[in-house]
């Protein structure tokens, strides 16, 4: 277990709002980060070397010592990350990789067999699930948490994805994107989301990036999946999510000026 040590000593008699406005007392905040690493590679047919694997590797951060705030942070990142409710990071971690590597051993099993006696395996029985968490950069009051996936199991290509939460500090909440901006700022902030996306791409209209396989399933939106950062709001959107495979994830960075109509102060 790596224990990397975080004090958050930028609350000290009263914190400043979530982005600088409101002022609320608070106590200070220390809170590290542990990790849990789990390592696994089993093959398919158990002690048949040559048989196709599951390979799997999970490096979760949890907030320490266990108090009211970090409870709410660990309870949000192991739903995040495996789905469960009302379990701790270290028992989520090892029941969620039992199941996958049980899951990989029935479900695969009987097709394997079948196409093994006929000669015909093929490559996609060897799965990858590859989960690494970390903290990144964020503002003053935020902790910024990032979740990384690289998975495999069949089909043309693998799947790589992340997600950022953000939390407050002073309290373990996560912050949601009702919480950063004022009433009906849907439609407002589609709009510089939109601008900003054909700006990215160098496009200069929506038809443009219609021809170019963007947003042909989806309108614009503002995506949940956010992170409060020291140089602007980042809107991460994974790959198919509204644009093409082909064109990978797609992060804008907006800066808090542009938004300042459209924040909570």
């Amino acid at each position: 277990m790596r224990k990397t040590f975080i004090s958050s000593f930028v609350v000290l008699a009263t914190l400043m709002g979530l982005l600088g406005g409101c002022r609320h007392e608070v106590k200070p905040v220390d809170i590290s980060f542990d990790s849990i690493k789990i390592e696994r590679s089993e093959h398919l047919v158990p002690d048949d070397t040559l048989s196709p694997s599951c390979m799997l590797s999970i490096d979760l951060k949890y907030a320490a010592p266990d108090d009211s705030v970090t409870q709410r942070i660990n309870e949000a990142i192991v739903r995040m990350a495996f789905e469960y409710e009302g379990v701790a990071p270290r028992a989520a971690a090892d029941s969620f990789a039992t199941a996958y590597v049980k899951r990989y051993h029935q479900e695969l099993m009987p097709y394997y067999m079948e196409e093994q006696q006929k000669g015909e395996v093929g490559a996609w029985y060897n799965y990858v699930y590859e989960l690494t968490t970390s903290l990144v950069s964020a503002q003053d009051s935020v902790w910024g948490y990032r979740f990384e996936r690289v998975t495999y199991e069949g089909g043309a290509h693998g799947n790589h994805t992340i997600n950022y939460v953000n939390f407050d500090k002073a309290t373990g909440q996560q912050i949601a994107l009702d919480d950063v901006f004022v009433a009906d700022y849907e439609e407002p902030l589609t709009r510089v989301l939109l601008s900003a996306l054909q700006e990215f791409y160098g496009m200069e209209s929506l038809d443009e990036l219609h021809d170019a396989g963007f947003l042909t399933w989806t309108e614009m939106y503002p995506s949940k999946n956010f992170l409060l950062g020291t140089d602007g709001m980042h809107f991460y959107y994974n790959a198919y999510e509204i644009a093409p495979y082909a064109f990978g994830p797609t992060e804008l960075i907006i800066p808090y000026e542009s938004l300042t109509d459209l924040m909570k102060h």
